[in-house]
């Protein structure tokens, strides 16, 4: 994400939240206008796919038959769930890797769970604003499903103090997510359905854990979607996530037509790094995950180690 040099302090500023607005949620809202296209644009093919997996009835039956991981209900005690603890930096409200404790407004706690069988993974997160998510998604095809509660009510809404969500309470791509809210791979794009900072304390537990899980993977290994990134003299052609969507809620993953992490956070993360620092009227921000990320990321791939200890 490149910026025009002649911006004010004060106009960075408001693109760089805007730019970190779609950060792991699975009802995002907020997309970039085509007025805060950047002056040049990363070398990344404009052409867009239409791969999608669409279902309708039941999403969960749909999404295992996709072999996609179905969780179990989401309990703060279960052994099931492993607990991360809390993010100490977040795309969606960026501060300082040196601010602690995290700001309450940008509040977030991450579960993670292992498939019995197979390999992917299923990610869950909280907000302190009450939103409840899980993201899961299959390593060796690319499907992935999301799930997400409806922080309005009440009775639906997610705080530190919730203690069981049943994935059935959940709403979902046929069902419909929250009212107001935009397909979730309008901010969830590329190559996977997660939106990592991996420099993030918390999220290198979930990407480079101590007792690593046979099972438990948040690649994607191979899948019939493919992506393109060019880094100096090197391009890579890496495999894309594929949405399992609904009648409610139509989700693709097109590859990157504009800068901004509003669809492209793993495609233009080198952009958002060349701004990864702290100047007057810019709020320093966590890198994403790239579009490699891996042992096939070419060499200046500023975050190629992010699965390595």
């Amino acid at each position: 994400m490149r910026f025009r040099e002649h911006r004010t302090p004060v106009r960075v500023l408001k693109l760089s939240i805007m730019a970190f607005a779609c950060v792991f949620l699975a009802g995002c809202s907020l997309k970039e206008s085509a007025t805060e296209t950047a002056a040049s644009q990363p070398s990344i093919p404009t052409q867009i796919s239409s791969v999608t997996a669409y279902g309708e009835g039941n999403y969960i039956e749909t999404c295992r038959a996709k072999n996609v991981p179905i969780p179990p209900d989401w309990k703060r005690s279960s052994s099931e769930w492993e607990s991360h603890g809390n993010l100490k930096t977040i795309l969606l409200t960026p501060n300082s890797l040196e601010q602690t404790p995290v700001d309450e407004t940008s509040f977030a706690s991450i579960w993670s769970y292992a498939p019995s069988q197979g390999r992917g993974a299923c990610i869950a997160l909280g907000r302190n604003g009450g939103s409840f998510q899980i993201i899961c998604q299959n390593a060796t095809t690319g499907h992935a499903c999301f799930w997400g509660n409806d922080p309005s009510p009440a009775e639906s809404t997610w705080t530190p103090a919730t203690t069981e969500i049943p994935i059935t309470a959940l709403r979902d791509p046929v069902r419909g997510f929250s009212p107001g809210t935009a397909a979730c791979t309008e901010c969830h794009r590329g190559n996977n359905a997660f939106l990592y900072a991996p420099d993030d304390p918390t999220w290198a537990t979930v990407l480079r854990p101590e007792h690593p899980r046979s099972t438990f993977t948040t690649r994607v290994e191979q899948s019939t979607h493919q992506g393109h990134a060019t880094f100096g003299s090197t391009t890579i052609t890496y495999p894309r996530f594929i949405p399992v969507g609904g009648k409610s809620m139509i989700l693709d993953n097109p590859l990157s037509t504009t800068t901004g992490c509003s669809g492209s956070c793993h495609e233009l993360h080198i952009e958002i790094l060349k701004k990864n620092h702290t100047v007057e009227g810019y709020v320093r921000a966590p890198r994403p995950m790239g579009p490699s990320c891996a042992e096939n990321s070419p060499a200046d791939d500023p975050t190629r180690n992010c699965y390595e200890r």
